[in-house]
């Protein structure tokens, strides 16, 4: 019994006694157990640490941490483990590819982790001051970084698999015209997401109506824009349509005041003296408040039924709901004020004149 385990303790697979194998497996688990044991343990520390500090540097270790990916330890174990046994040399060289390609991947994810700190920091202190523009730059930017290190990661990835970069560019460079031909919409709406970031039309939490639809900036990407309406469905829109409408913005930092027109018609039968006064009376009513402005009070037209006339004031606030809120009671104050002064509003009205034939 003795000799057939020694013959199987000693058996050769693949250039390497039975022995090495079983010692490789046994420091691959041994390493990819204590590695997470260690990352555990120091995450559930910093992650109590930076409860108690006001520091940020442990919680940008602690997000490090968290970011490194079981993939990372299982290849870092396996490529240890196999430095202490024997490999063909083109295994070998395998075995090394693809550990620099998980050691890419796992640095990619870093200096992405790093990109979106530091935008993310600075898109706080924008939103602190209530810079919307920028805020919605800093995303467009963050999403443009994020791509070109992934974008680097792939020429790395293929440079370490053996492809020839230059000849690829080259050839990227001869297909980008066919490429660019069938995607046009794509890249217009690219092109017009830059557009957006650099011109600033519009930036999140602005309330826009863009033809027929309506509502507050959710979020810019670099292929459409989402759009949440006052009724609570999300509205899509691509980038490209979004600039090549007729768009409205009603962002209170650009708004100092919303104009309001009211249009109202007495009765014919009102005297002169009545109808002379009541543009005085409507300039009153406006300027008995302090949230509105008169512009003007104006006769405009013998309608059929009525005396019709235009009424003009500005609301002081950019405040939608106070806009609101504001007209409600300069109505209301007309319809008491007319009610006093017995001007009577008129209504489709039609008479007939009777004539008896003798």
């Amino acid at each position: 019994m003795s000799l057939l385990d020694n013959q199987l303790f000693n058996l050769m697979i693949f250039g390497n006694p039975a022995w090495k194998w079983g010692l490789a497996l046994l420091m691959t688990f041994i390493f990819f157990v204590v590695a997470g044991f260690c990352k555990r343990f120091a995450e559930k520390n910093l992650y109590a640490l930076a409860k108690k500090t006001k520091t940020n540097v442990d919680d940008y270790l602690f997000e490090i941490l968290s970011t490194i990916s079981p993939i990372f330890v299982l290849g870092v174990s396996l490529y240890t483990a196999t430095k202490i046994i024997y490999l063909d040399q083109n295994v070998d060289e395998i075995v090394g590819q693809i550990f620099i390609l998980v050691l890419f991947w796992q640095l990619t994810k870093w200096a992405v982790l790093i990109a979106n700190t530091i935008f993310t920091r600075y898109k706080d202190i924008k939103a602190k001051h209530r810079d919307m523009h920028g805020v919605t730059a800093i995303n467009g930017l963050n999403a443009i970084v994020k791509f070109t290190i992934w974008f680097i990661f792939l020429m790395l990835a293929l440079d370490n698999l053996g492809v020839d970069i230059t000849a690829l560019v080259a050839g990227l460079g001869i297909g980008g015209l066919a490429i660019a031909l069938a995607a046009q919409s794509i890249l217009g709406d690219l092109f017009a997401s830059l557009t957006i970031m650099i011109d600033k039309p519009i930036a999140l939490g602005d309330y826009i109506v863009v033809g027929d639809f309506s509502g507050s900036v959710k979020s810019i990407g670099i292929k459409s824009t989402k759009i949440e309406s006052v009724t609570g469905e999300e509205i899509i829109i691509s980038n490209s349509d979004l600039l090549n409408s007729r768009l409205r913005n009603y962002q209170k930092t650009r708004m100092q005041k919303r104009r309001t027109t009211i249009g109202l018609g007495v009765v014919y039968e009102t005297s002169y003296e009545k109808l002379n006064r009541i543009q005085s009376i409507l300039e009153e009513i406006v300027n008995a408040s302090k949230s509105t402005e008169f512009v003007r009070a104006s006769f405009i037209e013998f309608a059929d039924f009525s005396l019709n006339f235009e009424l003009v004031y500005d609301v002081l606030s950019p405040d939608y709901p106070q806009y609101i809120e504001i007209n409600h009671q300069v109505r209301l104050k007309i319809f008491e004020t007319f009610s006093k002064e017995d001007l009577q509003f008129a209504f489709p009205t039609r008479t007939i004149h009777i004539v008896k034939d003798t």
